[in-house]
């Protein structure tokens, strides 16, 4: 039986910047039950029962996090200390925010992307391209919440499917992707709830490239900024890099001398890249993710005409609540 006096729910929306707003509209709508409040400072945090960190620019939302004080550290906090049980869910920039190790950072913060931390994945910043390159395609359908969640969304779910932990229904979500980054690799205890097939744009291609070489060489890079796509011809006039990969494996370009931009990297580990198809740069990323309370998710669900991307978040939170 559905209870007859479900518990409020109140979530955060990290409004430092980005689509925190358009998150809030989404959650409201679901249910009277849940309220959302912006969070703009350390000691709101507090008073909410799980948090979002939007998508929006990931580079400014690390210098206003840095520059407000105790924020940052106390969102960390929040997300993976040893007492938090609360839940947190991460779109593209959030995503970004929330991973461990990250490449195509800007080139203008010296000091790297500022970032939370709290899921062991690789993500590549601006993997899908630049704004104009803006798309929607078709994504793996969340997870269904399992039962005693579904009796607090009981009327509101879309789709309704036989078992409490089946799928939310084999429509594909749409997924829509803004200057979106994307999931390279995920550490065994990352549950992966979605993939995509895609080519990187030509800028992250490169990035990519010189990341491919880095491993090779046995770096763990955790940090990499951005390398210049463009090659420089000795008699003058510059074309972009060509970095599709052959059948041999070997860019056209092998040889080509790239900008490098400062990177950190810590003790050797072997990590493996998803290959590129032949004679494009198409391969297979992740598009969703989950490790625990925290979700990541590459694409903006907040757009889309669809909540069930914001179900399946309150539903871990309405979870994390009733047991705590």
């Amino acid at each position: 039986m559905p209870d007859s006096n479900p518990p409020t729910i109140t979530i955060g929306v990290l409004a430092l910047q980005g689509a925190f707003e358009e998150h809030q509209r989404s959650i409201e709508s679901i249910s009277p039950q849940i309220s959302t409040v912006q969070i703009r400072t350390p000691d709101q945090l507090s008073s909410i029962d799980g948090i979002i960190l939007p998508g929006g620019e990931s580079t400014a939302m690390g210098l206003i996090g840095d520059a407000t004080t105790g924020l940052w550290e106390a969102l960390r906090q929040f997300v993976h200390g040893s007492n938090s049980n609360k839940p947190t869910w991460g779109t593209c920039a959030g995503m970004i925010l929330l991973a461990e190790r990250c490449v195509g950072t800007s080139a203008v913060i010296t000091k790297g992307q500022s970032l939370i931390g709290g899921v062991d994945i690789l993500v590549c910043r601006n993997y899908f391209g630049s704004q104009i390159s803006s798309f929607e395609m078709s994504t793996p359908a969340p997870p269904r919440p399992p039962c005693a969640v579904g009796d607090y969304l009981e009327g509101m779910m879309e789709e309704e499917t036989t078992g409490c932990d089946s799928g939310s229904g084999s429509t594909p979500f749409p997924g829509v992707f803004i200057r979106a980054p994307a999931i390279l690799t995920a550490s065994p205890d990352v549950e992966v709830l979605g993939k995509v097939v895609a080519a990187p744009c030509r800028a992250a291609a490169v990035v990519l490239r010189e990341l491919e070489r880095k491993i090779e060489a046995g770096e763990n890079v955790v940090q990499m900024g951005v390398v210049d796509a463009l090659e420089r011809k000795a008699g003058g006039g510059i074309s972009y890099a060509d970095v599709r990969l052959h059948k041999d494996g070997i860019s056209t370009d092998a040889d080509a001398k790239e900008e490098k931009k400062e990177t950190v990297v810590q003790e050797r580990i072997n990590i493996d890249l998803p290959g590129a198809s032949d004679e494009t740069n198409a391969r297979e990323v992740i598009c969703a993710v989950r490790k625990g309370k925290i979700l990541c998710t590459a694409f903006h669900p907040e757009i889309a005409d669809d909540l069930r991307w914001h179900k399946y978040f309150v539903g871990m939170v309405f979870s994390a609540k009733k047991n705590s």
